[in-house]
């Protein structure tokens, strides 16, 4: 819940806004399909997700039923202020490479651990964040799906069976709201946002 009551969801929406999707779907958590549904408005049904991310992708994919060349658009609600023209650029890297990520730049030095002792540094230049939005050709989606064990992202079952993944750098506003403390950075932002389109609505 951001700003004003609102669900996560109808933020993470509006960066698709202008896009002509075919079809569509918001996965909701199980129990809270009314509430969503009510949030978002009537642009996509609202169905309930699984009890994982994996779930959740494979429900949703089963109910668009997407042609082999269809371009499927995979989005956490959690990450409600990438930008439509971020969306756009990650789109057009999967309809030129049949797979493509939003990535972040990771800024803290990163270390090993074992729960207690450093055990090395990492070098960050190798590294980034993994985001969303994550688009994949349908049938790319497909083979990964079936061929690759769960994981915490699609892009990670593409890389299990050496399917080659495009990564589109995103700004850092692609954060995922995870922590406590990250609901205050979220809702600084909504405000910051609703304030910028009250200014230019006058």
């Amino acid at each position: 819940v951001l700003h004003a009551g609102d669900y996560c969801s109808p933020f993470a929406l509006r960066a698709f806004e202008g896009i002509p999707f075919q079809s569509g779907v918001v996965m909701a958590p199980p129990g809270h399909e009314d509430a969503i549904a009510a949030a978002v408005g009537r642009r996509f049904p609202v169905r309930a997700g699984g009890s994982s991310r994996a779930d959740s992708v494979a429900i949703g994919i089963a109910a668009l039923d997407p042609a082999p060349r269809d371009y499927v658009v995979v989005h956490d609600a959690a990450r409600p202020f990438v930008s439509p023209e971020e969306v756009g650029l990650v789109i057009a890297a999967a309809e030129e490479s049949g797979a493509a990520i939003a990535v972040m730049a990771v800024a803290d030095t990163l270390k090993r651990w074992d729960g207690a002792w450093i055990s090395g540094t990492v070098d960050r230049a190798e590294i980034a964040a993994a985001a969303t939005p994550q688009v994949f050709r349908a049938d790319v989606l497909h083979r990964a799906l079936r061929d690759a064990p769960p994981s915490t992202d699609e892009a990670a079952r593409c890389e299990a069976i050496g399917i080659r993944v495009a990564a589109v750098p995103v700004s850092r506003r692609a954060f995922k709201i995870t922590w406590p403390e990250d609901l205050a950075i979220a809702d600084a932002l909504a405000r910051n946002l609703a304030a910028r389109e009250s200014e230019g609505g006058s």
